[in-house]
């Protein structure tokens, strides 16, 4: 099921992840589309500012945009 309730908020990456174009670095920034649950774990789609967007778990990022709201975990 889609979640959009963090959708729009600002977020960057708290370690290096993995990606189709090498490594997301930590720190970089992006834009969260929407969250989603898939095999019993939640994940987040987030538009990089790099370009690219990738899926990535929850404990990956750190809101920016909106400090009184948390990633579910």
């Amino acid at each position: 099921m889609i979640n959009r309730t963090l959708s729009g908020n600002r977020c960057r990456i708290v370690r290096a992840v993995p990606a189709l174009r090498g490594v997301l670095h930590r720190h970089t920034e992006g834009t969260i589309r929407y969250g989603m649950e898939n095999l019993g774990r939640e994940l987040v789609l987030v538009d990089w500012d790099t370009g690219e967007a990738t899926m990535v778990f929850p404990q990956e990022i750190e809101l920016v945009s909106a400090a009184s709201a948390s990633v579910p975990a």
